[in-house]
């Protein structure tokens, strides 16, 4: 049950299971490549663990690269987890698998969130059991950050709410994260009704809301977004729409990043589909005062068509997303 899948450049799907994946094309019904298996522990269903697509740039060719991280040993409430994480890049020549560590120890049904700088926000999870009722403890409450340009961790912020089995993380068009959910129990448990020995009441059905701001808002930050953002075309064909957009900047910029971003979707503490594309861009004009203006495209790569939000992102800091959509040629 729940495979990681994620769509390639190229439109064929990267299809994940346990430790064993493939590059599968829909059209055709076959498998294309085998690749190598993941080394460590289950990472699906019942022991899921998190996968990403890493951000999608010029400077990469457009070439995804899975990470995977996390996972389990057993379908048991005390099943070993796992603290190492896999990056694969399906479509090069020779797929082989780069391996590192989560600082803080293992987890399972941790959650991946793309960052607007090009991170990885890894969050929730359990470090003892699996997914289900009942089936996990020991809450893994620290928030990582992993940095693919640097391959390093940092340990990024604590919470003292758990968050097991149905927890959820999103982007928001403010470029913070949304941190929900936690339903490990097969009937609603309120916090004044938990039995801490019991597994299944150890841990309540969470109502509460987090938000996670991360280092590109930190400080006076926020004062430097750029604002007033209009998009001429909102309807992009990958490899052809060219629109231009405009935005105003307190000061001015010094680097300026589109980026095209899909959130993806969250069932059972899996989180997959995620998609952050770098548009092409061509040379940025002043218009007038502190308003700029620049023409963009999506790159010519498969992308599935519905709704994105693009984000201008000035020197580090982004402004608030903008809603666009993709369609296919």
């Amino acid at each position: 049950m729940y495979p990681f899948l994620h769509l390639l450049k190229d439109g064929t799907l990267y299809v994940f299971a346990s430790t064993a994946s493939q590059i599968f094309d829909v059209g055709k019904n076959k498998v294309l490549r085998e690749m190598p298996h993941l080394p460590g522990m289950h990472r699906t269903y019942p022991n899921t663990g998190g996968s990403v697509m890493l951000p999608l740039t010029k400077q990469n060719n457009y070439e995804a690269e899975i990470m995977i991280c996390g996972g389990g040993d057993a379908d048991s409430v005390t099943s070993l987890t796992e603290d190492s994480c896999g990056s694969l890049k399906p479509m090069s020549a020779d797929p082989q698998w780069k391996m590192t560590k989560m600082p803080g120890g293992a987890r399972t049904m941790v959650e991946a969130v793309l960052l607007l700088d090009g991170t990885v926000l890894w969050l929730n999870g359990a470090r003892v059991g699996c997914e289900g009722f009942g089936t996990a403890s020991v809450p893994a409450l620290e928030a990582l950050v992993y940095s693919p340009q640097a391959d390093s961790w940092s340990t990024a912020g604590h919470s003292d709410i758990p968050r097991l089995y149905h927890s959820v993380t999103l982007m928001l068009l403010d470029g913070t994260i949304l941190v929900a959910g936690s339903n490990p129990n097969e009937m609603p448990v309120l916090e004044k009704d938990i039995v801490p020995n019991n597994p299944g009441r150890a841990f309540p059905t969470e109502f509460r809301i987090e938000r996670y701001t991360p280092s590109y808002l930190f400080g006076d930050k926020t004062k430097r977004r750029p604002t007033s953002i209009t998009i001429e075309k909102k309807v992009f064909v990958p490899g052809k729409t060219i629109s231009s957009i405009s935005f105003r900047s307190p000061s001015k910029p010094s680097d300026v990043n589109l980026l095209l971003y899909h959130g993806g979707f969250v069932t059972h503490a899996l989180h997959m589909g995620q998609v952050m594309v770098e548009m092409e861009q061509m040379d940025i004009m002043q218009v007038s005062g502190r308003r700029y203006e620049m023409k963009v495209k999506v790159p010519d790569i498969k992308l599935a068509p519905g709704p994105y939000v693009l984000y201008v992102v000035v020197d580090g800091v982004p402004g608030v997303g903008q809603f666009v959509s993709v369609q296919s040629a």
